[in-house]
């Protein structure tokens, strides 16, 4: 009984994300004036972000003896709408911190041109040629680089 229980708690939980980010990407589709650009970076998201999340969700289960289910069509969304809200945000809009100020400057400070400055102009390249129109948080799982 407990686990059908944890299980509603994450559903509400994953409801309540997808309906977050569901507005932040109503509102990054509505700014960005290059459609172009907005479609080349959700097919990255689709056919380049995800494909390789998974990859890595897979063989992290494996290294770790955990037994590997394929992503719902809920949490393939949940992925989805977080590579565009990371990748496809100029902005970097949506990264609120809960109103506190301070870290927001902070945040804002460490990205120039929707790019994470941590990042080398090989990286960024990268990203681009990928498709991404940004990287407001850096994700160690994801590999630019990857075959």
């Amino acid at each position: 009984m407990p686990t059908t229980k944890n299980n509603t708690k994450i559903k509400k939980i994953r409801n309540e994300l997808l309906n977050k980010e569901k507005k932040i990407l109503s509102k990054i589709n509505k700014t960005i004036k290059n459609k172009d650009s907005l479609q080349k970076c959700d097919n990255f998201c689709k056919n380049d972000y995800v494909v390789e999340m998974n990859k890595v969700y897979k063989s992290f289960n494996k290294k770790y003896n955990i037994p590997y289910k394929t992503p719902s069509i809920d949490d393939t969304q949940l992925m989805y709408n977080s590579c565009k809200k990371l990748y496809c945000n100029p902005q970097c809009d949506g990264f609120d911190f809960n109103g506190w100020v301070p870290q927001q400057k902070e945040f804002k400070k460490k990205i120039t041109n929707g790019f994470q400055k941590k990042y080398s102009a090989n990286t960024i390249n990268q990203f681009k040629k990928r498709g991404a129109l940004s990287t407001c948080v850096d994700m160690p799982d994801y590999n630019v680089f990857h075959k």
